[in-house]
């Protein structure tokens, strides 16, 4: 759930069809395996789309981030959705975008302190037999301050009754190679349940830099677990029955 300034509706409308199209034509329709090219696509194919809403270029090139972050958060959707579906996982898991989850399940995600206070929500896996709330999806392109803003929902969560028993999971293209950041490191090790990358060759550098650098350790591959390519989210689902 974005704050703050947002994509238009139309704009981001034109962006989704448009990915819909190249998912459908060059990928038969595999959301899986589009949302592993999710930057090329957007970047080179859909961008130019904003040229007939936003004259001025610097009006354009701020539109774009916040209209490439929702785009983003709706690439993430669908792969989740053809992900459940494929492995046979309808009739148990279902996943809602962050608006909705916050009509359809608030008493399950809230912190109540004097008010309502709700973490960021891009997304939720709900399990449709118990319609519990299994995870929080939480999705960035590129995070700068962002993950530390996850973890400590994350630390919120697990304080509160109702809601310590949510998984959170981040996921990201790590587009700046930002999670070889040592604090990013640790929050994707021992703060958040799982972290999945969609971009198959930073996924693969990321992981090359953290067995570089700790490869030795004895609690390595035990916490490196918790980071995972985005191919690998099937198995998490199953996890989630």
């Amino acid at each position: 759930m974005r704050r703050g300034f947002k994509c238009k509706e139309e704009v981001l409308n034109l962006l989704k069809r448009g990915y819909d199209t190249i998912a459908k034509e060059k990928y038969n329709g595999d959301y899986l395996r589009a949302v592993q090219e999710f930057d090329s696509i957007a970047e080179r194919r859909l961008r130019n789309l904003l040229n007939r809403f936003y004259k001025e270029q610097r009006g354009k090139d701020q539109a774009w981030k916040t209209c490439k972050g929702s785009l983003y958060e709706y690439a993430v959707f669908k792969s989740i959705q053809e992900v459940i579906a494929k492995n046979g996982l309808g009739n148990k898991l279902l996943v809602l975008m962050g608006d909705i989850a916050l009509i359809q399940h608030r008493d399950q995600i809230v912190i109540r302190n004097w008010s309502d206070i709700f973490p960021d929500v891009d997304m939720v896996i709900v399990e449709k037999g118990t319609n519990l709330v299994k995870a929080i999806v939480s999705c960035k392109t590129s995070l700068r301050e962002r993950l530390t803003e996850t973890a400590f929902w994350k630390r919120e969560l697990e304080k509160t009754k109702n809601t310590q028993y949510i998984k959170l999971i981040f996921i990201t293209i790590d587009k700046d190679n930002e999670l070889q950041i040592e604090t990013n490191r640790y929050i994707l090790l021992h703060v958040i349940d799982c972290t999945f990358v969609t971009d198959p060759n930073r996924y693969e550098k990321l992981i090359e830099a953290y067995r570089k650098k700790y490869g030795n350790r004895e609690d390595f591959n035990q916490l490196l677990s918790r980071v995972k390519s985005i191919r690998e989210i099937g198995e998490f689902l199953k996890s989630l029955c």
